[in-house]
C-alpha cells in the first residue's frame, strides 16, 4: 500500500524519529474527538505538522498558535465540467511565526523537504522553484524575526462510490512519490551551526546522533 498524507509513512523522508530530534512529519496531526473529515485539504495540517516537529526542540512551538500560526488564503476551485472527473483546488498557505528567534533557515529546511515529497513540481521545474517559497523576515534584532512565509499548493479530489450505492464521497487524491524521491538517497540528517535542524530516522545506522 502507498503511503498517503492521511496514513501510512514516507520511508525516503521520516519514521518514527526519537522525541529529541526534528523529524519530517507526514500525518497530520489529529485532534481528540476530530474525524479525517475536519478539513478537507490535507497538505496545510502535514505541513504546519512538519514545522512543528522540525522547530519544536529549539522553540517549543507545537500547541502554541500565538508562535506558529497557518492562514489558508486564495482558495480557488477548479474543475473541467465532467460529470463525476472530479476537481482540484489551489490555495496559499501562509505560516506566521511573529518573533521568532532563530534562524529562518531552520524554517526553510524542512519547507524544503516537505515540497520535494508533496508538491514536486514546485521544485523541479526551474521557474517554479525560484519562486517556491515567498518568505518576508522582519528583523527585530540581532536573533528574532517577525517571520512569514508563503507556499501556493493544489490537491486533487475525485468522486468514490459508496459501497451501499447511496452517492459518492468526496476523495482526496495523494500525488504519486516522486521518481527522485524514489531512487535517490534521502538526507538522514541536517544541521545549522551544529544543531540539528531536520532528521530522518528510516534509516537509523545512517542517522547522526549530536
Amino acid at each position: 500500500m502507498s503511503p498517503s498524507l492521511a496514513q501510512g509513512r514516507d520511508d525516503a523522508l521520516l519514521s518514527d524519529a526519537p522525541a529529541q530530534h526534528a523529524a519530517l512529519p507526514e500525518d497530520p496531526p489529529r485532534r481528540e474527538g476530530s474525524s479525517s473529515g475536519d478539513l478537507m485539504m490535507k497538505k496545510p495540517e502535514s505541513l504546519l505538522a512538519t514545522l512543528a516537529d522540525a522547530l519544536d526542540a529549539r522553540h517549543h512551538v507545537k500547541g502554541d498558535t500565538a508562535r506558529l500560526q497557518m492562514v489558508l488564503s486564495n482558495v480557488s476551485p477548479q474543475t473541467d465540467a465532467r460529470p463525476g472527473s472530479g476537481f482540484s483546488l489551489s490555495y496559499t498557505v501562509e505560516i506566521n511565526m511573529p518573533d521568532f528567534n532563530g534562524n529562518p533557515i531552520e524554517v526553510i529546511v524542512p519547507m524544503l523537504r516537505w515540497l520535494e515529497r508533496w508538491q514536486h513540481d514546485l521544485v523541479a521545474n526551474g521557474d517554479k522553484a525560484a519562486k517556491a517559497i515567498d518568505m518576508t523576515c522582519v528583523r527585530l534584532d540581532a536573533d528574532r524575526y517577525d517571520l512569514h512565509a508563503a507556499v501556493n499548493l493544489t490537491e486533487d479530489f475525485r468522486y468514490v462510490a459508496r459501497p451501499d450505492g447511496s452517492g459518492q464521497d468526496v476523495v482526496p487524491v495523494d500525488p504519486p512519490m516522486p521518481m527522485a524521491l524514489a531512487s535517490g538517497p534521502p538526507l538522514h540528517a541536517v544541521f545549522l551551526d551544529d544543531a540539528l535542524i531536520v532528521h530522518c530516522a528510516a534509516h537509523p545506522d545512517e542517522a547522526v546522533t549530536p
